[in-house]
């Protein structure tokens, strides 16, 4: 009887770092998942406070509209560029995950 008690243990223990093992490989996909998610809602979240401050400012006249034309161009274009690097570093982060030299991280 207490062989086959150990011998139960023995089994749920190996099933445990089973388990153990499988969770650890796929915590860097979830933690890659988490950045790339968080960065889009990120990008989101500033698209659309951007939006409503140009949106209830008017710009178009006085002393500083070139100002106001500038800022919103260049908001456009920085939000490009963020969106650009937010690719190259998730697929740099995915290719670290499946074994490849990115060579980031």
């Amino acid at each position: 009887m207490a062989a086959s008690s150990q011998s139960v243990t023995d089994e749920a223990l190996q099933e445990g770092v089973d388990l153990r093992d499988r969770f650890d490989d796929r915590q860097g996909i979830v933690r890659t998942v988490r950045m790339v998610g968080g960065a889009m809602i990120t990008i989101l979240l500033v698209a659309v406070v951007l939006n409503e401050v140009f949106g209830s400012v008017d710009v178009g006249s006085g002393p500083f509209s070139g100002v106001g034309t500038d800022l919103e161009s260049t908001g456009v274009a920085a939000l490009g560029l963020l969106v650009v690097g937010l690719l190259v570093v998730s697929a740099n982060r995915i290719i670290n995950i499946f074994g490849g030299g990115g060579g980031m991280g």
